[in-house]
């Protein structure tokens, strides 16, 4: 064995130096001889490729050098230049020694020269070579290239080559061209200084003033500027300039025959490119998170930064949003404070950095703001929370009396770079920098608004703010609150308060807010309960959100001074009331929800008529007809939808239809076109959606039939129009004429979505030359079945926005822009043409026959041919998702005529389209890319026949495959197949193809060392799918093979994962030429392949494995499942190179034996080795009934990182040898011989057993003691015939007889888990005699034990030294359970923490005490017996009332058949309590028993079903339950009342005479709950006063002998509840009636009224 082993590596050396000493310094010689016009070809081929290098080189140096301050060369750049030079000039030499060379050999062959000379040429050719990589030539300063901005920088490019724009303004942004004289780049700031922009630039030209005056050095300037090209970079432009004053007085002349300026002017207001007329406008966004860090990490130097620092450096560059003039502020400050996140916005530290913050900046654009107004409604949105999106009605609705100007106001903000648009319509934020500079000015100034340092205690956005009790702003106008629990008190002071707003508040009365006597805009979000809001009648603007109540129409009509009312957010439950409209005269505005108006539906539009101000209405009803001649008023802004159907369908979808543009006025008509009703409203329509109408013409829309309102007027401002289910429609737009001087109609649409317009042939008949579509960026059309085309060639030319098509089941569509058939004349002059058609911001396009709901089963773009017309220019789809869906008669993507296929040039140009992002292809047989090859960087095709693109894809990176029964093989190297290579493919998917048998073939491949010295093809040519990362390959039937043939000329150094799934006839997958290539394969997925016998070819692993080492060092996962002729997963010689694999798992592989399989293995061949496994931690086996061991016979197993096995259902497992195993290892089994793992179970940390047999003791039947010595966890679960866990009788015993002391078992357990075990009937076994001595679980943590029904005691006994330990105690459905600790029934316990025992009828004897004086640990317990009348209840006949040992030093809680449960020294026992629950203990009396001096924590208290019971609290303990936060009390027969007396009766029976009120508060308690209970007579003794200031609900159910009655008190939510002795005798006591009670609805109780002799509150 040891010399053959010796031979084979001995060989295995030998031949690689062979071949390094003898055959390639041969080969390198031949190659001079033989091979010496492919040397010159090489060379020649690297000179010209050094010649353009060095071209492009200098022209990079000679514009490094234009760009004043931005561009650095390196020193090494010369040095280049120098060799480059050199390099070149020694190929001309050697070109004419090449010449001389030739002509000598054709006439005295010289091979010596030869030779000398190709060597000559290699080397020099390796000279060029090493110069060619690229080189950092020039770098920027303080340069960044980041991808947000490259949309800018290309638009900038574009306008500087445009001739025609002069100017163009950017908003913070800078930038580097070509193409310029010189570029000259002035930082104008804040004030405008001429005299120093005239130096600058004369600095930057060479110029040398000749005069003095500022005019001459105009004049100068001028002269020098119109002789050349310059750009000009005019940087912080704060005011406007005018063109022919400014820029004249400074001497910078524009453009004009190509010489002049250009200008590129950079601002943050949007009104200084506006007033100076720049013909281009670039917005600069904020920084992506990815960008925003690279940039702070390169100004803060954090390369080489430990993880520590870069993860607070991550947090702090988070802060600034993206805004990189914060970055680099703040860069500097945290490099000073040492990167100390110590809050970004620190007052402090603002104040002592003006020149350098960020922050002065941006108050310096807050400084140049127009008015007063401007400024003033700017800090107002730094109020609102951090990234909230402000709606700008709610903005206007804030300031009062200005609602128009603050609309105009805030678009001059967003112009001047402080507001940003919202997430959706009409909303708009703050970037939060900007917002913390709000803040900081406002806390800087003498302004209106409240801010208190950062404490933002308007805003603060948490659940437990509180909202402090009284606020002395007496000047304060404006508050608003979000989420916090405000008191009535708080608004006492703030007499000049106009304008609240309450959101989420919790919980004030609206009674609070009659002491504000100038409140005149109001918001309420979340509230129910309305009454007083009538008093309220200074109210002008008033916005409510929540249920309405029933009194909300009566409150609204009191507010007669109203003039905005929205109940948008309201919901009615009940019929809306709308006479309650004519009370306020005074409205402007009204937005109503959705009203269903039932008989009353006149009632509404009859309502509106008397409002004569309105100007605008927001209204949703549903209705059967309008009063006759009614129409609406004029209205500047209207929201309507109007339907004849019960309710208004659609009500989201017409919300949401649009929303990512805001309209101002629109119109929804369902069933019915109310023309003469809404007709005055028509001229200024934006928005319209109509449906369900048989008519044949939308009426506003077309001028067939006769209109109060030009149709011209209506198209010129339309932005959205949708049309669904309108059974008759033709025509969409439709006019005859229109004037030659009218503006383009449609030029404003925005959105247009058709859908199920069955007789819907047209969408446009109009005069093309006056139609516009320019603003168009969506277009849906939807089951239109008789619509042939969408645009005529002229009108497509205009869709220069259009960013999404989609057309889904239109069966006859042919054409989607037409162009004339069979006009080949036409067709050549319109691509040659400047009229090409583009769609520059098209990113989707979708073509299905398939409606949103689900695919449709009849074919239905019938007609459609092609999908783009022959003169779409491809500049157009840059970026485009094509997705096109069973469409069967369509042919191509872009129309070609036959006769003119690859003679045109434009058709030459479109050969390769490579501009596509994505495209999907499905169910449409008969496209082709016959003419334009199709390439996208992902690619999807379905039911296509894939010979059909035969040059297409050949760059795509995805790929995914699915029904295409053309394709027997996807690569295929025998011959020139459709798809022959995919060199670019990193994600390949292939899915449902019945016919194909391989996934690649290869012709046999011969080595010929001369042929290949010999032969000029090409050099590193990259394989097929060499860069493949991700291979899926699922429901193949017919697959045999991966690789048919020799895989030689397959490499898959890239491949990373692989999952293959039903691939019936697979039965191996990798050849081991293929495993050597796997070296990245991190996971393979194998499932449901019925024939797979092998994963890899054994026989050919046999034959290798001594000369040939096989190994995936990558593989981390390793997953199969129901593969039922697998016999083993992986053989064992393979199993020696898996490194690095972590999960491993097997399931449901009938024939599996072995995980680790010895092929091939002879009978009667002893093997002993050992596996190695170093990086497994996983290791899951399933449904494996045929396993019968985990590596061959005599191999052991180390796994050192293994942490979890489980093993389920492998019922003949007897060999599972791994003897080196995590410490901390989890072992799982179910239905699986335990002794088969007893070498793991020394390594076991947590043990988990399923049905392991028929044993009837775990110990010492299954296993010895010794072995479960480390457990920390152990659950047992449906153990059928187990009847004890551990029997230590005769372990005990040997002990005894040895005179040993007695061994502690289980030491380390932590947990004991028993779980539906019938039969088990003790958890230990100790013969009687010798349990005293035992000691048992000292560190026992956790006990649960359920549904064990023969269970009688938890422990035989307390172990010596006691449960220590032990915090958690569950016993549930123990029928016979009679204790938790046998003989003397004490537990301890003393870190005891939750106690919950439930469905114990047996439970009869239970103690377990604490001294007095020491601390306890019981927060959470439950005791619950079963129901008296459960056919399960065996109720022990011993009674034990009270406690027969009662110790002065002890406390006790005593369950079972005790009188009492807590027998008290103190109450040090129950001051840790949190949670008590008891539940049918029907022999209980009293809770609590004795004296209670400390104060308890606890929260929650239920009792229910203790019939025993006469009262729950003593008075003595009230003062000590200052955090009891639920109190539910049900169904307790005898209970009378909730605080009593400790003889309760006897207080009862006594007669007493008057005496002094008692108040009892109890300051958390939110919720009572008092339900049947039919003796209860009072809630607290007779003279007493409780107060409940948290309560938030009170229910009181079926108490009807209660007499104790409840207010509240409606300005501090406080809830009073008073037992008196009138209430005792006054049988007309409204507390005896049901009480439902809500503090978000708090006058459902009466109003407290303080008595004459208290204090009043105010």
């Amino acid at each position: 064995m040891g010399s053959e082993w010796g031979l084979s590596a001995a060989s295995g050396l030998v031949a690689p130096l062979l071949v390094d000493y003898l055959v390639k310094p041969i080969e390198r010689r031949i190659r001079y001889l033989f091979r010496f016009h492919k040397i010159v070809q090489e060379l020649h081929q690297n000179q010209q490729d050094l010649a353009a290098k060095e071209t492009l080189v200098k022209e990079d140096v000679k514009e490094a050098k234009l760009q004043i301050r931005t561009q650095v060369i390196y020193d090494q750049v010369d040095e280049w230049l120098t060799k480059a030079e050199n390099a070149l000039k020694d190929v001309k030499v050697l070109d004419s020694k090449i010449e001389e060379n030739k002509r000598c050999f054709r006439l005295c062959p010289n091979w010596c020269w030869r030779y000398q000379l190709s060597q000559e040429i290699e080397n020099k050719a390796l000279e060029i070579a090493d110069l060619l990589p690229n080189l950092d030539l020039v770098t920027s300063k303080d340069h960044v290239d980041l991808k947000s901005s490259d949309a800018a920088f290309n638009k900038i490019m574009e306008a500087l080559k445009d001739d025609k724009v002069k100017k163009n303004r950017v908003r913070n942004v800078g930038g580097e061209v070509n193409g310029f004289d010189r570029v000259i780049m002035v930082t104008v700031s804040e004030t405008l200084d001429i005299e120093k922009i005239q130096k600058k630039n004369s600095d930057d030209i060479d110029l040398k003033f000749g005069k003095n005056t500022e005019g001459g050095k105009a004049t100068e300037l001028w002269s020098r500027l119109s002789n050349g090209k310059f750009l000009v970079i005019l940087n912080d432009l704060w005011k406007e300039w005018n063109d022919d004053g400014n820029l004249r007085k400074i001497g910078i002349p524009l453009v004009k025959d190509e010489k002049g300026c250009k200008i590129i002017l950079t601002t943050r207001n949007y009104n200084v490119c506006q007033h100076m007329e720049c013909e281009e406008t670039v917005q600069v966004k904020v920084l992506e998170d990815d960008e925003a860090w690279t940039l702070f990490e390169i100004n803060a130097g954090l390369k080489k930064a430990d993880s520590r620092v870069i993860g607070e450096a991550k947090k702090i560059a988070k802060e600034c949003k993206g805004l990189p003039l914060a970055i680099v502020t703040l860069v500097e400050r945290c490099t000073q404070k040492k990167l100390e996140r110590s809050g970004l916005m620190e007052i402090p530290s603002i104040q002592t950095e003006r020149e350098k913050n960020a922050y002065i900046s941006l108050k310096i654009s807050y400084e140049h703001l127009k008015d007063k107004m401007s400024q003033t409604c700017f800090l107002l949105c730094a109020l609102y929370p951090e990234d909230d999106s402000i709606n700008v009605e709610d903005l206007a609705n804030s300031i009062e009396e200005m609602r128009i100007q603050v609309l105009e106001v805030i678009d001059y903000l967003k112009d001047s770079c402080l507001l940003e648009d919202g997430d959706v319509g009409r909303y708009i934020k703050l970037h939060d920098i900007v917002r913390d500079v709000a803040l900081w000015i406002a806390s800087e100034e003498e302004s209106d608004f409240m801010i208190k340092s950062r404490l933002e205690l308007l805003n603060k956005n948490s659940e437990s703010e509180k909202f402090p009790n009284r606020l002395m702003y007496s000047k304060l106008e404006i508050l608003l609150l979000k989420n916090c629990d405000v008191q009535g008190t708080c608004f006492l002071g703030m007499r000049e308060l106009k304008v609240l707003s309450l959101t989420a508040t919790r919980f004030i009365s609206l009674y609070a807010l009659t002491f504000l006597p100038k409140l005149r805009a109001l918001h309420l979000d979340y509230f129910e309960d309305f009454p007083f809001l009538g008093n309220l009648t200074t109210l002008e603007i008033l916005s409510l959100g929540g249920w309405a109540s029933k009194g909300l129409a009566d409150e609204l009509g009191m507010l007669e001074n109203l003039k905005i009312l929205d109940l948008i957010n309201c919901r009615f439950p009940w019929r809306f009331q709308p006479e309650v409209i004519r009370r306020l005269s005074q409205l402007e505005e009204l937005y109503l929800p959705e009203l269903n108006m039932g008989n009353g539906s006149n009632d509404i539009f009859l309502e509106i008529k008397f409002l004569t101000r309105l100007t605008r209405l927001s209204i949703e009803v549903s209705f059967l007809h309008f009063p006759p001649d009614f129409k609406f008023p004029e209205l500047e802004k209207y929201k309507m939808c109007i339907s004849c159907f019960s309710i208004c369908s659609g009500n989201e979808e017409m919300f949401s239809f649009g929303h990512t543009f805001y309209v101002a006025r629109s119109l929804k008509f369902e069933g019915v076109f109310p023309y003469n009703a809404v007709s005055q409203l028509l001229g200024n329509l934006e928005s319209l959606q109509v449906s369900r109408i048989k008519d044949e013409y939308v009426e506003c829309l077309t001028n067939k039939t006769q209109q109060k309102v030009s149709v011209s007027m209506i198209l010129r401002n339309l932005k959205l129009v949708r049309i669904d289910y309108y059974k008759n429609l033709k025509v969409v737009f439709q006019m005859e004429e229109v004037e030659e001087n009218e503006a383009p109609l449609l030029s404003n649409l925005k959105i247009l979505r058709l859908q199920r317009l069955p007789d819907l042939s047209c969408i446009w008949e109009l005069p093309t030359q006056h139609v516009r579509l320019e603003s168009l960026v969506e277009l849906t059309i939807l089951h239109c079945r008789r619509l042939k085309s969408l645009f005529s060639h002229s009108l497509a030319q205009s869709l220069v926005l259009l960013e999404k098509l989609e057309i889904i089941y239109c069966p006859e569509l042919k054409q989607v822009v037409t162009e004339l058939e069979g006009d080949e004349g036409e067709i050549s002059s319109t691509i040659n043409s400047h009229t090409s058609l583009s769609f520059p911001k098209l990113t989707t396009v979708y073509i299905s026959t398939c409606d949103e709901l689900g695919d449709v089963s009849i074919s239905n773009c019938y007609g459609l041919e092609y999908i783009f017309p022959t003169s779409m220019s491809p500049q157009g789809l840059q970026g485009l998702t094509l997705n096109v869906e069973a469409c069967p008669q369509l042919k191509q993507v872009f129309r070609v005529a036959k006769d003119r296929v690859g003679n045109d040039s434009m058709l030459q140009h479109q050969q390769f389209l490579k501009s596509l992002s994505s495209f999907s292809v499905k169910r449409c047989p008969l496209l082709t890319d016959l003419v334009v090859h199709l390439e996208a960087k992902k690619a999807t095709i379905k039911g296509v026949r894939l010979s059909a693109f035969k040059e297409s894809f050949k760059t795509s990176k995805q790929l995914e495959l699915r029904e295409i029964q053309d394709l027997e093989c996807l690569v295929d190297t025998t011959k020139n197949g459709p798809t022959s290579a995919f060199t670019h493919l990193e994600t390949l998917f292939i899915e449902d193809m019945d016919g194909l048998e391989a996934l690649c073939k290869v012709s046999l491949h011969k080595l010929q060392v001369v042929g290949e010295l010999l032969h000029d093809g090409e050099e590193n040519q990259e394989h097929p799918l060499s860069n493949l990362q991700s291979l899926e390959l699922y429901g193949l039937p017919a697959l045999r093979w991966i690789f048919k043939g020799s895989p030689h000329s397959f490499t898959f150094q890239s491949l990373k994962a692989v999952d293959i799934g039903g691939c019936g006839k697979l039965k191996s997958l990798f050849s081991p030429f293929l495993i050597q290539s796997l070296v990245l394969l991190e996971q393979l997925k194998i499932q449901d392949c019925n024939e797979l016998e092998t994963l890899f070819n054994d026989r050919e692993i046999e034959s290798k494995t001594s000369s040939l080492p096989l190994r995936l060092p990558k593989l981390k996962t390793l997953f199969i499942r129901a593969c039922s002729k697998l016999e083993y997963v992986v053989p064992i010689t393979l199993a020696q190179g898996l490194p690095a694999l972590a999960s491993l798992s097997v399931s449901s592989c009938g024939a599996l034996k072995q995980v680790f399989g010895m092929p091939y293995e002879q009978n009667g061949v002893q093997h002993h080795s050992s596996l190695l496994l170093p990086s497994l931690q996983d290791l899951e086996l399933d449904w494996l009934r045929n396993l019968t061991s985990f590596v061959p016979q005599n191999y052991i197993v180390k796994a050192p990182s293994l942490k979890s096995v489980k093993a389920n259902v492998c019922s003949k497992v007897i060999n599972f040898p791994i003897q080196e195993a995590n410490n901390q290892l989890e072992l799982t089994l179910k239905e699986t011989r335990l002794s088969a793992f007893k070498e793991l179970l020394c390594n076991t940390k947590d043990l988990v057993l399923h049905n392991i047999g028929d044993h009837k003791n775990l110990v010492s039947d299954l296993v010895d003691l010794e072995h479960l010595d480390r457990l920390t966890s152990l659950s047992i679960n449906k153990w059928r015939s187990g009847e004890c866990l551990v029997d230590a009788s005769q372990i005990m015993m040997d002990f005894k007889c040895n005179g040993q002391p007695p061994k502690c078992f289980l030491q380390n357990l932590k947990i004991l888990r028993v779980i539906d075990c019938e039969k088990i009937s003790k958890i230990f076994r100790i013969d009687d005699g010798i349990e005293s001595n035992a000691r048992y679980l000292p560190n026992l943590k956790f006990v649960e034990i359920r549904e064990c029904p023969s269970l009688e005691y938890v422990f035989p006994h307390t172990s010596i030294g006691g449960f220590s330990h032990l915090e958690e105690v569950k016993l549930v459905g123990l029928r016979t359970l009679r204790s938790i600790v046998g003989e003397n029934n004490f537990l301890e316990a003393p870190t005891l923490k939750i106690l919950y025992i439930r469905g114990c009828s047996a439970f009869t004897n239970f103690t377990f005490h604490k001294e007095v004086k020491k601390s306890v640990f019981l927060k959470e317990f439950f005791f619950s017996m079963e129901d008296i009348d459960s056919k399960k209840v065996n109720l022990c006949d011993m009674v034990n009332t009270q406690l027969t040992q009662i110790s002065p030093d002890f406390e006790y809680i005593t369950l079972g058949n005790f009188e009492q449960l807590f027998q008290l020294q103190g109450g040090n026992i129950i001051s840790s309590l949190e949670i008590m629950e008891l539940f049918n203990v029907i022999r209980l009396r009293d809770i609590w028993k004795g004296p209670i001096q400390v104060a308890t924590n606890l929260r929650e208290i239920r009792v229910h079903c203790c019939n025993n019971l006469t009262y729950i609290f003593p008075e003595t303990l009230i003062r000590h339950l200052p955090q009891l936060s639920i109190l539910r009390i049900k169904s307790c027969v005898n209970l009378k009342k909730i605080i009593g007396n400790d003889d309760i009766l006897a207080s009862s029976s006594s007669s007493q005479g008057p005496q002094l009120e008692m108040k009892m508060v109890f300051p958390q308690l939110k919720k009572i709950e008092l339900e049947n209970l039919s003796k209860i007579e009072s809630f607290s003794p007779v003279g007493s006063h409780l107060e409940f200031p948290c309560l938030h609900s009170l229910d009181i159910k079926k108490c009807s002998k209660m007499i104790t009655s409840f207010s509240a008190d409606y300005l501090t939510m406080t809830v009073h509840a008073k037992t008196d002795q009138a209430s005792q005798l006054n049988d007309t006591s409204p507390s005896g009636e049901d009480i439902i009670w809500e503090r978000r609805r708090p006058t459902l109780l009466p109003q407290y009224k303080e008595e004459a002799e208290e204090i009043s509150p105010f």
